[in-house]
């Protein structure tokens, strides 16, 4: 009697006990997965700045990223910004491993006839253009940002991560501290990340909001036709001067996520 009392005990604490919880998918390794040549990503990121409470959208940036083995390896962008004047002004970023062209009907009348794009003069290894701290293509900087994740709900990390942490994790790119939501699917990958930047105590805050679709979808990203592009050196120093504020917006795009 005792052990058939015991079995059933037994039986009901099995019965009633809650499952498991299985581990939720490492989105480093989810990462890893995609980094494949031909496939890529598409994105779509805000920039604001906000002050006494009123947030205003400056910059603007949509497109897709292919992929090499090493993370991002070339890029084809719209970017939207209302720093040159009120109206937002458009210019489309390519990018080809260290290459970068510009192209905008805003400059377009100022081109040599039958020239459509400007190439960048800039030679250095090409980075996601991006203006968040961290790089999400680039595993160990994922594997940074979330081991300064502070809670974990329902696929969403949470955290804060100092200067000195960002300056480490990013490989000198951040001096500031920043605030993290970072959000993934079922599988482990990236949906959404925005962060939250304050450079000075008394200062804007800056909000960097950027969302991640059609992850390992086929991308071809390819130069422009030589006869349809010109060089910034071949460009008349007067000419040079008048393009100067677009040359820099499109040039602070690649700058802010090389090395």
């Amino acid at each position: 009697m005792k052990r058939t009392l015991a079995a059933a005990v037994a039986a009901a604490t099995l019965l009633g006990a809650a499952p498991a919880q299985a581990a939720a998918p490492d989105p480093v390794r989810a990462v890893k997965r995609q980094l494949v040549v031909g496939h890529g990503v598409k994105i779509s990121e805000t920039v604001s700045a906000q002050v006494k409470g009123k947030k205003d959208v400056y910059f603007q940036t949509a497109g897709t990223f292919g992929f090499g083995t090493s993370g991002v390896v070339a890029a084809d962008l719209t970017l939207r910004t209302t720093l040159i004047s009120d109206k937002p002004t458009s210019m489309r970023l390519l990018m080809v491993g260290k290459r970068a062209y510009m192209r905008s009907d805003a400059i377009q009348d100022h081109l040599p006839e039958g020239k459509t794009w400007v190439r960048m003069e800039d030679d250095e290894s090409l980075r996601t253009p991006s203006s968040q701290p961290v790089d999400l293509f680039r595993p160990p900087q994922l594997k940074g940002l979330l081991s300064y994740a502070e809670s974990v709900r329902n696929g969403v990390r949470r955290g804060t991560v100092t200067g000195k942490q960002g300056y480490r994790i990013s490989e000198g790119r951040v001096t500031g501290t920043f605030d993290f939501r970072l959000s993934t699917d079922s599988t482990g990958l990236p949906t959404r990340l925005h962060t939250t930047t304050q450079d000075f105590d008394s200062g804007p805050l800056e909000h960097v909001d950027t969302r991640y679709s059609a992850w390992g979808h086929s991308v071809t990203i390819t130069d422009p036709p030589d006869h349809e592009v010109v060089g910034l050196d071949e460009l008349a120093s007067s000419l040079e001067w008048e393009l100067e504020e677009y040359l820099e917006i499109a040039d602070d795009a690649v700058a802010s996520a090389r090395r």
